[in-house]
């Protein structure tokens, strides 16, 4: 094999990369074994990616520092020894001076990290322990020279030019890109490593076996022969919506754009460009990247229920693979069982052709530099990446979540599809002309035609008894304000039956609980009022005759539109958007303000048609010409990589690339039985994590100040030292039927969770 000597050294000394606990060493994995199928492994990960022949030297040379006697020792029982220097070292030293330093140096960031992680590069100053790529290149390792018995590095072989290209094809621009593909050969490296230490240690794993992207085409394209000959007229405007997406899936891979107004059809419209233009351009997997946690479970299960389970990856914070599991009781069979051990092991690093996962889990890897996030990399390339409610990107992190999207696109054969009612204007965050292809036919003619609420900007402020007046003149209205402080306190307003809180002090399995009987109450024609923060706009499958909106961006009101007639059955229906008067309402944030702002001069603008094209491009248009330009990258992340000569700040990047910031506490709340049946398994367990999870549809999260007043209050539990549960005790007092978590008024926050 290229990169070997044979399986003996001059010496007849053996050296090994792994033990098997309990066994002799004939039965331990040789290290030149263990080095050889790593960089097969990585080699192949990298194909999709261009650089096959790069993985394929990080992987021979990622453990050399295992040929030292001190590592073998530690096999043994002995010391902890840094291994994963001496090959970024000895890669750095044979190719110093030679136009392959700059490539060494990319390795080394890989090999030197492929257990702690990438590293920032430093400077020349760094001394050995500084925790930079520049002092683990200057840190003393042991003895490693044993590898020229079996290991021959003189052979390795670098290529001319990097098969990138740097946006706008400038030179000075190189560095996001260089750092990408460093991120990518990683990716490949800590895979193929995982993967075959694990096959070493635990035999081989029952990973793949799902479905190919041509058979699911197939599956897929079968099911929407059903909209075929359609008999209402809705169902035919979405099947003409279908039907263009299909048609321009044979394009060649790029950006595209699907807009269609709410109850089109945009879901099956959109999944069915991916798998046709996947199988028509050889494609390897759809990657269906959806904003809430609330609806990917709705999005993933109509995915499910056309391709098979087994064929669809859930990935996201609420999933949880022990629920599933006992979901399925003790009298599954041995291939459901198998199943979700296969979906399972495809969690680690995307290896399925279908995942659906969300945009924190999406863009957080993309700038991790942890190995257990950034495995699935290397598996991005060559995939249809469709984003469900593009107006959703963090829009703090704008600036290098799309450079990312078109290093994907333009240099690993990756297509994007920007997928809402309310397109963001994106192409201004990518290189001047870059072409997005609409996929709709005509988006302003299904507007038109999808018109079921005609949106009335009330020209005075509303006070909050007003408000409540209004209200109460409907069986049936859906009120949606942004604050949940305000929400909270207008719910306390209402009187009579039928009358629903929703907001995020409410835990998710109390959200979906009360759900459910709004949905059975609209559909009986009985009295129902719902009060609610955002977490009632996108996705949520609801059907109101009229509704309220307070004032707030055109996105968000187009998406409140969208829970009013739903399903087109009164004509044309009433949403009444309002700027509250309220006393609940304390401090408006900057960026709802914002919002606000531009919103009501394009509403006064376009007071005729205040939902369309138009005017969503105005809005956009307005508000981001209002920011600041450093306001769509506030950390600075572009600048851990503009160096075009590799001096990269990897670590620094993911450390400041937190879409969700920890500024809040987690309590969990004892909602039901089987709530309490894990608290008291988290008190024990040694595997908190998995529980953790199984918890999340029973948490509520709060600002710090919020929690402390609690904790003041005494009615906070800590759990194993650690997790902050509601005390049982006072459960009736703190945590209402209605409202969910009852926060005291002097807690702090501006209650601006949705």
């Amino acid at each position: 094999m290229h990169g070997s000597k044979g399986s003996d050294n001059e010496s007849g000394q053996y050296y090994y990369a792994h033990r098997k606990d309990g066994e002799e060493t004939q039965y331990w994995q040789r290290l030149v074994q263990h080095l050889q199928r790593t960089a097969y492994l990585a080699s192949g990960f990298c194909k999709d990616a261009n650089v096959a022949g790069l993985a394929y030297n990080a992987g021979l040379t990622h453990d050399l520092g295992k040929y030292s006697v001190e590592f073998q020792k530690r096999l043994q029982g002995g010391p902890r020894v840094d291994h994963s220097s001496a090959g970024a070292k000895e890669l750095m030293a044979l190719f110093k001076g030679t136009p392959q330093e700059g490539l060494a140096t990319l390795l080394a960031y890989c090999i030197s990290g492929h257990h702690t992680g990438l590293l920032d590069y430093g400077g020349s100053s760094d001394l050995p322990g500084d925790g930079t790529l520049a002092a683990r290149l200057k840190t003393d390792v042991c003895d490693y020279s044993a590898y020229k018995g079996e290991v021959d590095l003189s052979a390795l072989t670098f290529p001319k030019y990097l098969p990138i290209r740097p946006p706008e094809g400038k030179k000075e621009k190189m560095g996001f890109s260089l750092s990408f593909i460093t991120r990518m050969i990683y990716s490949a490296l800590v895979d193929a490593d995982f993967q075959e230490t694990q096959e070493f240690v635990q035999g081989k794993m029952p990973r793949g076996g799902h479905e190919d992207i041509l058979t699911l085409r197939e599956k897929f394209n079968a099911h929407l022969r059903k909209f075929e000959n359609p008999t209402s007229v809705i169902n035919r405007k979405r099947t003409e919506t279908l039907r263009a997406c299909v048609e321009k899936s044979a394009q060649k891979p790029g950006f595209f754009k699907l807009t269609v107004p709410t109850g089109g059809g945009k879901t099956l419209a959109s999944m069915a460009f991916a798998l046709n233009h996947a199988a028509e351009k050889g494609l390897k997997r759809i990657i269906y990247v959806i904003p809430f946690t609330t609806i990917i479970e709705q999005n993933a299960g109509v995915f499910k229920d056309i391709l098979g389970e087994e064929n669809v990856l859930e990935h996201h914070s609420n999933f949880d693979w022990e629920t599933k599991k006992r979901e399925a009781g003790e009298k599954a069979d041995d291939r459901t069982r198998s199943v979700y051990a296969k979906l399972k092991l495809a969690a680690e690093n995307w290896d399925i052709s279908v995942v659906v996962t969300t945009n924190v889990q999406f863009f957080e890897s993309l700038f991790a530099n942890k190995s257990s996030r950034c495995r699935k990399l290397h598996n991005i390339a060559k995939s249809v990446i469709v984003f469900d409610e593009a107006q959703m990107f963090p829009r703090d992190y704008l600036r290098p979540a799309m450079s990312a999207v078109w290093e994907l696109v333009n240099n690993y054969g990756t297509s994007a599809v920007f997928c809402t009612a309310t397109q963001p204007k994106l192409e201004q965050f990518l290189p001047a002309g870059t072409p997005i292809t609409e996929l709709a036919p005509d988006p302003q003619e299904l507007f038109d035609f999808y018109k079921r609420v005609e949106v009335k900007p009330l020209e005075a402020k509303l006070c909050d008894d007003e408000l409540i007046a209004r209200l109460n003149a409907h069986e049936q209205v859906l009120c949606i304000v942004n604050t949940r402080k305000h929400a909270s306190g207008l719910f306390g307003m209402l009187e009579g039956e039928g009358n629903f809180h929703l907001s995020t002090l409410m835990c998710p399995a109390h959200r979906r609980q009360k759900l459910a009987e709004i949905r059975h109450r609209l559909e009986n024609g009985q009295v129902c009022r719902v009060i609610s923060t955002s977490v009632m706009e996108a996705g949520i499958d609801v059907d109101f005759p009229v509704g309220y909106r307070a004032l707030t961006g055109l996105d968000s009101i187009n998406q409140a539109a969208g829970r009013v007639n739903r399903e087109m059955r009164r004509g044309v229906s009433e949403m009444f958007v309002f700027e509250p008067q309220s006393e609940f309402i304390k401090k408006t944030p900057r960026y709802i303000s914002q919002a606000v702002e531009v919103a009501r001069a394009v509403l006064r603008d376009h007071v005729d048609m205040p939902i369309s094209i138009p005017a969503i491009e105005a809005y956009f248009g307005r508000l981001y010409s209002l920011q600041d330009p450093q306001a769509f990258d506030v950390k600075g992340i572009m600048a851990c990589f503009d160096d075009s000569d590799g001096k990269f700040k990897f670590e620094t990047a993911a450390r400041k690339f937190q879409v969700i910031e920890d500024v809040t506490e987690t309590v969990i709340i004892l909602f039901n039985e089987e709530a309490k049946n894990l608290i008291e398994e988290l008190k024990y367990t040694q595997y908190p994590s998995s529980t953790l999870r199984k918890l999340q549809p029973y948490t509520v999260s709060i600002y710090q100040g919020e929690f402390e007043v609690l904790s003041s209050k005494g009615v906070i539990l800590t759990i194993a030292e650690e997790y902050a549960v509601l005390n049982p005790e006072h459960l009736t007092e703190y945590y209402s039927c209605d409202r969910g978590l009852l926060v005291p008024e002097s807690g702090g926050g501006d209650g601006l969770f949705f």
